[in-house]
């Protein structure tokens, strides 16, 4: 008798004896284990976890809504609004703000700028006047332009200014706030110069010309003539031609893929002959130095700077007190106000911390301190006159347009509103 296989071993043997293959489970039996895997299939590792984690995190992301006020601001730089405006303008007319003492008040006007697309040449005129009735016309004819290599180039400029109210203060350190005084200077000037690039790292400059300077009684009082003796105070009432010509030698260090890091020192000379009176001959030097330290990122920056002067007569003469240079106002000591220490020399120092809030706007903290001296030997850092203050800075395509710094110093607090960077 046949004995009957009935074991799943032999169930096996007996399949494989037939030729046939083992049926194996039924397909719902299948499903039903396999969805029961699924479920109890934990991740076993930690990469496991991560990795589903960022699959579950791509399956739930969603396209980036710009919201409106960020599609505002895009639109706006889109514009690039500042360029528009104060380059090219409107049919070549610009608005123009600042470029003359900050006692003026506020300056505007509206000048005019053919050579955009042109490599010979470029010429520029403007006229501003201020809130208390300063005027100031200029005409330049720069060439070739800066779209054409050249290692030099040229410049013929006509001036014409007329400041009623300047403030004189008296000449020496020691002189006090409540003894202002004002006179009216007016100006005529033709100048031609030449700046040329030596090298990768040196320029130099060449300057000559043709001023005309009349300085007289202000136009409000109290006037110059009545707090000082006229005698005490070289040019005042006088009507002096002038021949004058200096060069400046400029050694720039500074990292040209960020522009505001580095090194810049500069070397001046002029030279001023009297050509009516013989009496206001005489020669100008200053030397100044300016380090840009950036602060980890581009767009915070260390700046600080050290300047000196010293304006020395021919034999027997001497130096005008409105071509002295001065401390006080928007870019040398900014609690102070413009003009307010004048002497034959003079000792600047300035740092600000810049940030750059936005594309077109910067804030800085600053700290200036200085002092003017008539002799070689007190050329050091004591009674030095200080102020600190911050100030925000308007940017457009060519550097600082407009620019508010609110100051203190031990005489008073000060808000400057001009053009062009502080240094």
């Amino acid at each position: 008798m046949r004995r009957r296989i009935t074991t799943p071993a032999g169930w096996t043997l007996a399949c494989l004896l037939a030729g046939v293959g083992w049926p194996g489970p039924s397909v719902a039996q299948t499903t039903t284990e396999i969805a029961a895997g699924q479920e109890n299939d934990a991740p076993a590792t930690r990469e496991e976890i991560l990795r589903r984690k960022r699959q579950e995190k791509a399956e739930a992301m969603e396209p980036y809504a710009v919201s409106n006020a960020e599609s505002r601001v895009l639109g706006f730089e889109a514009m690039n609004f500042p360029a528009n405006l104060f380059e090219r303008g409107w049919r070549r007319f610009v608005p123009v703000i600042g470029g003359m003492p900050s006692g003026s008040g506020f300056v505007g006007g509206l000048g005019y700028h053919n050579g955009l697309d042109n490599e010979a040449f470029e010429f520029d005129a403007s006229a501003r006047i201020s809130t208390r009735l300063f005027t100031a016309t200029q005409a330049e004819v720069r060439f070739p332009t800066a779209r054409h290599e050249s290692p030099v180039r040229g410049r013929v400029t006509f001036r014409n200014s007329d400041y009623r109210e300047l403030r004189f203060f008296g000449l020496g350190p020691d002189t006090r706030s409540n003894e202002r005084s004002t006179y009216q200077l007016r100006q005529r000037a033709v100048e031609a110069g030449a700046d040329a690039e030596v090298g990768r790292f040196v320029s130099v400059a060449a300057h000559g010309g043709w001023l005309r300077a009349e300085a007289d009684e202000g136009f409000f009082g109290p006037s110059l003539e009545e707090l000082f003796e006229p005698a005490g105070v070289p040019g005042f009432e006088t009507t002096t031609d002038y021949l004058h010509y200096g060069a400046t030698v400029e050694l720039d260090l500074r990292d040209t893929t960020v522009p505001e890091a580095g090194v810049v020192l500069r070397g001046e000379f002029a030279r001023y002959d009297d050509r009516d009176l013989n009496r206001f001959d005489f020669n100008r030097v200053a030397a100044e130095v300016q380090v840009h330290v950036p602060l980890g990122v581009r767009s915070r920056v260390l700046a600080l700077r050290a300047r000196t002067s010293r304006s020395v007569a021919a034999s027997g003469g001497e130096v005008p007190f409105y071509l002295m240079e001065t401390l006080g106002g928007g870019t040398t000591i900014r609690g102070f106000r413009e003009f307010r220490f004048r002497d034959a020399r003079t000792l600047l120092l300035s740092a600000e911390y810049r940030w750059e809030l936005w594309t077109y706007l910067d804030f800085a903290l600053f700290a200036d301190a200085g002092k003017v001296f008539s002799e070689s030997s007190e050329l050091d850092l004591h009674n030095l006159e200080t102020a600190v203050g911050f100030g925000l800075r308007g940017h457009g395509p060519a550097g600082t347009v407009v620019r508010f710094d609110l100051a203190r110093s031990r005489e008073s607090i000060k808000l400057h509103i001009g053009g062009g960077p502080s240094f």
